[in-house]
C-alpha cells in the first residue's frame, strides 16, 4: 500500500466501484419494480437515485478531506472524535464479515447456471477464494482485471438492452398518466426493493490508501461510477417497464427475458455468463474494500495490531488472511445450516444506512455554521426514511454492535493517547 508504482487510478478506482454497486440481483431487480409499478417501474430507480444525490456529494467530501483504509471510520473520527469511531468501525466489522459472504452465497446461484452441479456452499466458497487470491496477487494486476470485468459487464447489459429495442415489437401498452395516484402507489412500494441497489459506495471509501492520489481518484471514481451505474439500471428498467408482457418470466429475470427475446436460447447463456461475471467481481471488489477494514481497525487497535500491519511487499496480508477465514465460517455455517442466507441479510443488509447516518451527522457537525450544513440536512431526510423499513432484529443486532463499540471505545482511545 506504500509503493505509489502498485496503487491504482481513477478509472481502475471507478471500476471497482461499479463492480462493488452492481451485483447480481440487477438481473432481478428490475422485474421486481416491474411488478409493483407497472409501467412506471423505471421511475423508483430515478427516485432513489436523486436521494443518493446529497450522501454522495457527503462522501466525496470526505474522500477529498480525510482518506484513509478506515474509510467511513475515519470520517466519523475526524467528524465525530475517536469514540463514535470506535462505535462506527465495530458497525462496519459485524457488517460487512455477514453481509458480504451473504452476498457470495446468494450469488453462488447465479454461477451454478454456468458451473453445472456444484452446490451453493462450494460455489461461495470458490467465489471469495477467488477474491482473497485476487487480493494477494495485488491491486494492480487484479484491479486491471476488475476493470475488464467492468467494461464487460456494463457493455454486456447495454448491449442486451439495445438489442433488444433493435427487434421488439411495439410496446404492448400506452405508458400510465404521472397523475394516476393508484400507479404512484405501486412506485413508492418499488423504492424499498430498490435501494439495495444504490449501496456499495460505502465500501468503495475503503480502498483509498490503495489509490495513487485518493483525495482526487476517490471523489472522481463516486461520481462517475454513479453515472455508469445510474444510467445501466435506469435504461434497463426503462425498457422492462415499457415493452413488459404480463408474464411472471418477466418480473422473475427480466434481462433473461430481454435476452431470450432477441437471441433465444443463446441470450439465455449470455445473461448467465453476465450474472457469473457480476457475481465474481462483485464479492472480488467487496473483499478487498473488507480487508482494506479488517487492517484500518487492527491498526486503529480494535482488533489485535498486528492486522493492521503491512508485509514486506506493502500489503495487508494478515488482514486479508483474517477476511477470509471470516468469511470462509460464516459460509460454511450458513452450509451446515447453522445460520439462514436471509437471516445473514437481515442482520446485516440494514447496517449500511446507519454508517451513512454516521457520516450525514458528521457532515453537519463539521458544517453546522456554513450552507453546506443543509446537504447534510436533506441526507438526514433519506436515511431516515430508508432506516424507517428496519426490522426489528436488525435493529437489536445493530444496536448490539453500537453498545459494544461504546464499551470499547474509551479503552481504544486510551491506548490510542498513550501511543
Amino acid at each position: 500500500m506504500r509503493d505509489d508504482r502498485k496503487k491504482i487510478g481513477a478509472v481502475v478506482a471507478t471500476a471497482m466501484s461499479v463492480t462493488i454497486v452492481v451485483g447480481a440481483g440487477l438481473l432481478a431487480l428490475a422485474g421486481l419494480s416491474y411488478a409493483y409499478a407497472g409501467r412506471l417501474g423505471y421511475l423508483p430507480w430515478l427516485l432513489v437515485a436523486a436521494a443518493m444525490l446529497p450522501l454522495l456529494e457527503i462522501f466525496s467530501y470526505f474522500g477529498r478531506t480525510h482518506p484513509s483504509a478506515g474509510g467511513v471510520v475515519g470520517y466519523v473520527r475526524a467528524s465525530l472524535g475517536p469514540r463514535a469511531a470506535t462505535v462506527a468501525e465495530t458497525i462496519v466489522l459485524g457488517t460487512f464479515t455477514l453481509g458480504i459472504p451473504a452476498i457470495s452465497l446468494i450469488g453462488a446461484g447465479y454461477l451454478r447456471q454456468v458451473a453445472g452441479a456444484v452446490s451453493v456452499t462450494e460455489g461461495a466458497l470458490g467465489v471469495v477464494t477467488v477474491a482473497f487470491v485476487a487480493g494477494i496477487v495485488g491491486l494492480r494486476v487484479s484491479g486491471a482485471i476488475q476493470t475488464a470485468i467492468a467494461v464487460s459487464i456494463v457493455g454486456g447489459l447495454m448491449t442486451v438492452g439495445v438489442g433488444f429495442l433493435c427487434s421488439a415489437h411495439p410496446p404492448p401498452a400506452a405508458a400510465v398518466a404521472l397523475e394516476d395516484a393508484a400507479a404512484w402507489h405501486g412506485v413508492l412500494r418499488a423504492v424499498p426493493v430498490i435501494l439495495f441497489a444504490f449501496t456499495g459506495w460505502e465500501l468503495t471509501a475503503f480502498l483509498a490508501e490503495d489509490m495513487r492520489d485518493p483525495r482526487r481518484d476517490l471523489p472522481t471514481s463516486i461520481w462517475a461510477s454513479f453515472v455508469i451505474v445510474t444510467a445501466l439500471y435506469l435504461f434497463i428498467a426503462w425498457i422492462v417497464a415499457t415493452y413488459a408482457l404480463p408474464d411472471d418470466r418477466w418480473k422473475v429475470a427480466p434481462v433473461a427475458q430481454l435476452a431470450n427475446e432477441w437471441l433465444g436460447a443463446a441470450g439465455r447463456g449470455w445473461v448467465g455468463a453476465i450474472g457469473a461475471l457480476l457475481v465474481v467481481a462483485n464479492v472480488v471488489a467487496a473483499f478487498v474494500s473488507v480487508s482494506r477494514a479488517i487492517f484500518a481497525a487492527g491498526r486503529d487497535g480494535l482488533l489485535p495490531r498486528f492486522v493492521g500491519r503491512l508485509d514486506r511487499r506493502g500489503a495487508p496480508t494478515r488482514a486479508m488472511l483474517l477476511t477470509y477465514a471470516v468469511f470462509v465460517a460464516v459460509i460454511a455455517a450458513a452450509g451446515l445450516g447453522a445460520v439462514r442466507i436471509d437471516t445473514l441479510l437481515q442482520l446485516a443488509g440494514q447496517n449500511f444506512f446507519v454508517l451513512y447516518l454516521l457520516a450525514v451527522v458528521g457532515y453537519v457537525s463539521i458544517h453546522r455554521g456554513g450552507a453546506r450544513r443543509w446537504i447534510g440536512y436533506v441526507a438526514a431526510v433519506a436515511v431516515l426514511g430508508m432506516m424507517s423499513l428496519f426490522s426489528v432484529e436488525g435493529l437489536v443486532y445493530c444496536g448490539g454492535l453500537a453498545a459494544l463499540g461504546l464499551w470499547l471505545g474509551r479503552p481504544v482511545r486510551t491506548a490510542a493517547c498513550a501511543d
